[in-house]
């Protein structure tokens, strides 16, 4: 994370001449920030008395000073609001950019505040972002959207929040996220099975996860992945939401070729109790063949770890 604990630093980054650099006051149109609150005194007599509206001179300084702020990571003081967890700089803030574009812009990490407050497992900070219009669509540079990293970083409440709150039915954008990739092609799901995050996995299927989208690299559906994980719970949760048992990857393995080749016994039990076939097609050839390829390889059975390039069987 580019500033994370770090306070700020340095002057605001700029272009030359007066120009506000990259700190999204461009695409703020006028009167799209609400002025900073007057000091209480008595009101017009009447409406025809009352003058024009105008912000303080001062405030509006301030203000531009703030919103034009971006350190030398990038993050803008929306970002270091979230950053030193500053509840009420940020109230502030969203006030004041809340609906603009200002929400949605990124760091040298490609990280947005909603990203930010994520990783940093702030579901209130999380909830707080999303009624202010910020997108969940943006990915960091690792290709992961919000949701992406709240299952990498086992936030099931951050998650919670960036599904609506789980209400029926999920906005258009919401579901968007749930079968978005990251740029190693993983959904958000894969990741939740990869980090063997049980809890996540649940919620996920609950607001509509595909529990077949197979990851690019080998062709594994979910249900591999689970069963590569070692995960009785994981897989049964899949198969109950539609999971298909007969799944095959690039290589024509099923998840109960993949679980006979492994030492936990109540998968391949679960896997037949749910329809799976011995009779799969997976020839006992290939499979000496696959036993012998294993035995070589010295290693003790397959670890499962995001951007690893090996397919498992």
């Amino acid at each position: 994370m580019a500033a994370a604990g770090a306070a700020p630093s340095g002057d605001a980054k700029r272009a030359e001449g007066d120009e506000w650099y990259d700190s999204g006051l461009g695409s703020l149109g006028e009167g799209q920030l609400a002025p900073l609150p007057h000091s209480p005194g008595p009101g017009p007599e009447s409406p025809e008395e009352a003058p024009a509206a105008a912000p303080e001179p001062e405030a509006e300084l301030w203000l531009r000073h703030v919103l034009s702020f971006v350190s030398e990571d990038g993050d803008t003081a929306l970002h270091l609001a979230v950053i030193h967890e500053h509840e009420a700089f940020l109230d502030s803030i969203l006030q004041r950019t809340a609906g603009t574009a200002y929400m949605d812009l990124q760091n040298d990490l490609g990280q947005t505040a909603l990203h930010l407050a994520v990783i940093l497992g702030l579901p209130g900070f999380v909830r707080k972002l999303r009624a202010a219009g910020a997108g969940l669509g943006l990915q960091e540079r690792g290709g992961h959207t919000a949701l992406h990293l709240a299952c990498r970083e086992g936030q099931p409440h951050c998650a919670q929040h960036l599904l609506g709150g789980l209400r029926c039915p999920l906005s258009e954008e919401e579901r968007a996220q749930l079968e978005s990739v990251n740029y190693d092609g993983y959904t958000p799901l894969h990741v939740a099975i990869l980090r063997k995050d049980v809890e996540l996995v649940q919620l996920l299927l609950r607001a509509g996860a595909d529990s077949n989208k197979a990851e690019p690299s080998c062709g594994r559906s979910p249900l591999h992945l689970a069963v590569e994980a070692q995960s009785p719970e994981m897989a049964e949760l899949l198969l109950r939401a539609g999971a298909d048992p007969a799944a095959r990857g690039y290589g024509g393995r099923t998840p109960l070729y993949s679980a006979r080749h492994r030492p936990d016994p109540r998968l391949p039990q679960l896997l037949r109790a749910f329809g799976a076939s011995d009779s799969s097609g997976d020839s006992e050839d290939s499979e000496e063949d696959e036993d012998s390829e294993d035995n070589s390889s010295g290693e003790e059975y397959d670890d499962i770890v995001i951007n690893s390039g090996r397919c498992a069987d």
